[in-house]
This record gives C-alpha cells, structure tokens and sequence, in this order.
C-alpha cells in the first residue's frame, strides 16, 4: 500500500499535478506490507541535491546484510533493512534542505511530513528489534531537526554553531546589555504594556513587536548570507526577547 502511495505521489509531481499528491500523502497509512523504502529513496534524490544526501552511517556496511552504503540511504540497498540514523548529519541535510537561515517553512513542513511516514515506528511493529529501535531513533531525531529548524531563533542558533563550531555561543539568559538603542525600544515597549488599558492599544504593542521581529529576521538573513555569523549573534539575541514580549502579549489578547 505505502509503495503504491509513493508511486502515485511521484508520478503526480513528475507531471505537475501537485494537488493530487497532496491529497494522496493525507491519506492514513493502514495496515499491509512493511514499507522497503525504495519509493522513499527515489524521492529522496530526486528532491535532494546530491551534496546534501545522506549516507549510510555504518562504514563496515549495512548492519544485517553488510552490503556497501549508497547515497540516500535511509534503507540498505540491497535487503531493505532500515539503517540507523547518521549522526554525522547536520538537521538541514537529514530533512533535505539548503543550510540557510532562509527557509521554505512549507518545504520544511512537507519533507519532516514525508520522512516521518516512511520511518515511523508505527511502520515497524512487526519488524525486527533491531529496525524497531532504529525507527524509534530515526523518528526521534527527525523530531528534533524540526523543531529546531521551524522557528526562526532556534534555527539561527543552531546554524551559528555550524557555521562557528568553535566558539562558545552565549547563554541563552545573557542580555545585549551593551546596546542602549534595543535597552530603550524593551523598557519602552514594557511601559506601554504597563499602560495599556484596552485590547486596542495591547494591538498597538503586539504590532511594533510583529515589525521589530520582521526587521530582525531580515537583518540576520543577510548576515548569513554574507558570511558574517557573528553579525547575526546579537541580533538572534535580540530576537530571543522580543519574542517573550511578543508571548506576554498574546497572553494579554485571550480571552478573560
């Protein structure tokens, strides 16, 4: 049934009918044959640059059959068993994507999608113990990418410590305390906060946090994009608070 599934989704995306395979991929995979994972290869390299392919992990060969790794290689190539997870792998290269602040957050969304229904532990209940933990691994890990590559701060901190491996990023509490300009917007916002007195004016607040988080997402971009990730270390900062103001005010918006 999953390779049957696969196939269609390929073919709809081959021909351009990326409707359909949406609406194919929503359907709930039941219960029938274990999925081998060619279907999942195939898209995995027709989707992938082959710089960002991962590879088998094991260098001695597949665990079960010891056959050579290839590129993309999420299952054995030749008896299908599902390898462990490359921890070699930064999170942009396991969910198939350019390591960039920049992202596709629908792109990031749709291949985590796409990997987690072909390695989920629900698609192994009758396989091995081996490939069960291994699925478990697998799917924990692709969890993890994504939840770190979905917000903007968290995946502007990870990538800083691709792109500076060896220096020590600042604590996550530490403040830019050496900027008066960004000191005065907090104190500023928080005293309108104290003020407000209508749903109106917390509106008001909420839209200038919303424009600052814009501008910072912008100016960090572009220090990546220049290769300057230590611009981008204070503004990602930066970013970390005006984010909790942005939360306290979506906490002053619910309803009472």
């Amino acid at each position: 049934m999953f390779c049957s599934l696969m196939r269609t989704v390929r073919l709809a995306v081959l021909t351009g009918r990326r409707s359909r395979a949406a609406q194919e991929l929503r359907r709930p995979v039941g219960a029938g044959p274990q999925p081998l994972g060619r279907d999942l290869e195939l898209w995995y390299r027709a989707a992938v640059p082959s710089g960002l392919r991962a590879f088998s992990p094991a260098a001695t060969g597949c665990w079960r059959c010891g056959a050579s790794p290839e590129p993309s290689s999420f299952f054995c190539p030749s008896c299908r068993a599902l390898q462990p997870p490359d921890r070699r792998l930064d999170y942009f290269q396991l969910l198939g994507l350019p390591r960039r602040f920049r992202l596709d957050v629908e792109r990031l969304r749709e291949s985590h999608r796409r990997l987690q229904r072909a390695l989920h532990p629900d698609n192994f209940g009758r396989s091995s113990e081996t490939e069960r933990r291994y699925s478990e691994e697998q799917s924990a890990l692709l969890n993890e990418a994504y939840a770190a590559l979905l917000r903007p701060v968290s995946r502007g901190l990870y990538l800083l410590g691709l792109e500076l491996p060896d220096e020590r990023l600042a604590a996550e509490d530490e403040a830019p305390a050496d900027d008066p300009a960004f000191l005065g917007a907090v104190l500023e916002l928080n005293e309108r906060l104290a003020e407000a007195e209508s749903q109106a004016s917390i509106q008001r607040v909420a839209a200038s946090v919303e424009q600052r988080l814009r501008e910072l997402d912008e100016q960090v971009g572009r220090a990546f994009e220049q290769g300057r990730p230590r611009h981008a270390r204070p503004l990602l900062q930066q970013m970390k608070y005006w984010n909790s103001i942005g939360d306290r005010v979506k906490e002053l918006l619910l309803p009472r």
